[in-house]
């Protein structure tokens, strides 16, 4: 009866794609027929190391003021423990002005909006109790420009908090004299630019000599001057805010306005475009301008034009996020923000949380490729393992980089910390699908775990398809649900520590060309759409997308969903210590390039994995024993030792 049950699962699975048999059943080792998968019981010890990357803003509402919270997340996490999860990557949780919280305005508190610090307490509490680990997102390059480290950096007189950020009051010298550290022994930044520390508010002169293309701002205290909207010159100076200059003799234009500015002005000669040489500023490096003199315009640059400033700051991104000085690279646990930042740490780290994602390590340093990230890591690592080691946590404690590089490149951050986004996997995993070519996908990713070994003996290559900063890899797939479903079954029959992200398991699509917002996309957690957290994102949200049957109760209830592909390999891979962290062998010379093929090994147990890439059915000889079939995706049948999987199919094998 065992048998027969078996195979009416196996023809369950044709309709569903995913097919598991409750107890191993032994079979003939001459199997002929069709393919009954007989796994293991699942012990209830998580194993598979997967982590779910969240958005806190748009997972789960709690309260229905539309914004995700603590107390929502704490909510779903029998969802997330049914997924198999065994981490969850939560977005920055720090108070910030931007919905995504990347620009940190307090590293030592969290954003109220998300709830208070006996919310997030209770939310560790509970995840651990789940054996789900908590990873917090932390923003080492930057903080916002809102922080109070910043505003006390640019607050009138000698702030020992300039120190924290990367200042200099002539940034071309000091660049060539190698005097900033930021720039890590590079000549140039690889992004980014400089901008005024300092603004200014008062009452000023303007005098437009466009013959000589010079302007002169002098601070006076005579009355304001009307803006002339039609002689064609406008001082713009933010916001949108503009001032039109009124000729008061042949290419002489003048005006007189109180202007407040954070960062200085521009002169235009077209409101209604930025192009085509209508905007004038200075140059870098010659772009203060000293009240009562003269200053030349530019129009090929056009770099903001500085009132009085002598200080500039750097951010790799945009101006609201300055980053960090943390010194010379060798000696940067020395700095005074390497400090405060590390006092932060401790207190998540006493409060329970389990290991941090850095964002943007890559540009710590703007020598992105030397030494410089690397040993910066190494000291951050070293800091936050000695407060994991002292409050009494065993092991050690993970953390994984954002090195947005080529693998090359990223593998050398393994000399710092010990793990980082192997943004190479996605490359391969996407091309082996849409090409329907499987053959150097196995050998692709075992070199990248193997290139990150010789680094550390401890490195944890972490995998993941897309994140919040990526097109969709649904819609990278042509929102191919079959392509979808066996994306999922490699990702999680393969080497390294796989990431899901929000929305992955559930099919959700998306493109950045209309804003990131669109590839971060709330859960829609019911039918009738009641806990959708979609606040933040400011009405830019996919509803085509977000229809009942996409939802997460509609998807647990129909066997044949993408979820429950998902849930199904992510239980394998819990269940099989070779799975979950086994060394993968790629398979080679099968003779057709539609499969993608390789073991798993963790001491005694050893798997086959082969996935079939092709649009149609492909039939192979392999030397494994094909068995003690436990994981079946679409279908499959052996016949004298052969083995046939239909297109888009996936099977393992305990050997």
């Amino acid at each position: 009866m065992k048998r027969a049950f078996c195979i009416n699962i196996f023809v369950l699975s044709v309709l569903t794609g995913v097919i598991s048999c409750g107890e191993k059943e032994p079979v003939s080792p001459q199997v002929v027929g069709n393919i009954a998968p007989a796994p293991v019981t699942f012990d209830g010890q998580k194993r598979s190391g997967l982590t779910y990357q969240l958005l806190i803003y748009s997972f789960a509402d709690s309260d229905g003021d539309g914004i995700g919270d603590f107390n929502g997340i704490s909510s779903k996490l029998d969802y997330l423990d049914a997924l198999g999860v065994t981490a969850i990557w939560l977005s920055p949780a720090h108070p910030s002005s931007s919905y995504h919280g990347y620009d940190v305005s307090d590293y030592a508190s969290l954003n109220p909006r998300f709830g208070t610090e006996e919310d997030f307490r209770n939310l560790i509490s509970k995840a651990h109790s789940k054996g789900i680990a908590v990873y917090m997102d932390y923003v080492l390059n930057h903080s916002g420009s809102d922080n109070e480290w910043f505003q006390q950096a640019k607050a009138p007189g000698n702030s020992p908090y300039v120190d924290f950020y990367v200042t200099s009051s002539n940034p071309d010298d000091d660049v060539s004299a190698g005097l900033v550290h930021n720039y890590g022994g590079a000549s140039s930044p690889g992004m980014g630019a400089w901008h005024a520390l300092k603004g200014f508010s008062g009452r000023l002169h303007f005098l437009l000599d466009w013959s000589a293309r010079t302007i002169t701002a002098t601070v006076v205290s005579d009355e304001p001057m009307p803006s002339d909207d039609n002689s064609g010159m406008w001082v713009y100076y933010g916001n949108g805010l503009t001032y039109g200059l009124t000729e008061t003799s042949s290419g002489i234009y003048e005006g007189i306005l109180d202007i407040d500015t954070d960062w200085g002005f521009l002169v235009r000669t077209s409101l209604s475009t930025w192009g085509g040489g209508t905007k004038y500023g200075g140059r870098p490096g010659t772009s203060t301008l000293t009240f009562g003199e003269p200053f030349q315009l530019d129009n090929t640059t056009a770099s903001d034009i500085v009132l009085g400033q002598t200080t500039w700051y750097f951010a790799s991104f945009d101006k609201s996020m300055p980053d960090f000085d943390y010194g010379p690279y060798a000696t940067a646990s020395g700095s005074p923000a390497f400090k405060a930042l590390a006092l932060t740490a401790d207190k998540w780290i006493g409060m329970g949380v389990d290991g941090f994602r850095l964002d943007a390590v890559a540009w710590i340093y703007q020598n992105n490729t030397g030494e410089a990230n690397p040993a910066f890591l190494r000291q951050w690592y070293d800091r936050c393992n000695t407060t994991w080691h002292d409050s009494g946590r065993k092991g050690d404690i993970f953390m994984v980089g954002e090195a947005w590089l080529s693998h090359a490149q990223e593998k050398k951050y393994y000399e710092g910390i010990n793990s980082c986004f192997e943004f190479g996997y996605w490359g391969a995993l996407k091309s082996a699908l849409t090409g329907r070519n499987g053959s150097g996908f196995a050998s692709t990713v075992a070199g990248y775990i193997d290139d990150h070994k010789a680094v550390r003996s401890d490195a944890i290559t972490s995998v993941f398809m897309t994140n919040h900063d990526q097109n969709r890899a649904a819609s990278d797939l042509g929102r191919d649900i079959a392509l979808e479903k066996q994306a999922a079954a490699m990702l999680l029959t393969g080497g390294g520590k796989p990431f899901i992200y929000q929305g992955e398991e559930l099919g959700y699509w998306g493109t950045k060309d209309r804003g990131d917002e669109y590839v971060r996309t709330p859960v829609l957690w019911d039918r009738a759409a009641r806990q959708c957290a979609s606040a933040s994102l400011g009405g830019k949200v996919d509803n085509t997308m977000l229809t009942a049957d996409m939802s997460v109760e509609a998807q647990e209830a129909d066997a044949t969903s993408l979820l429950n592909v998902y849930k199904t390999f992510a239980r394998l891979r819990n269940t099989y210590p070779s799975l979950a962290s086994g060394t993968m062998t790629p398979v080679i010379g099968l003779g057709d390039n539609s499969f993608a093929a390789w073991y798993m090994t963790e001491g005694d147990e050893r798997m086959f994995v082969i996935h079939n890439l092709a649009s149609s059915a492909r039939t192979v000889s392999v030397s494994a024993t094909l068995d003690n079939p436990v994981a079946l995706l679409g279908s499959g049948w052996i016949n004298d030792g052969k083995l046939t999987l239909e297109a888009n199919s996936s099977a393992v094998f305990l050997q």
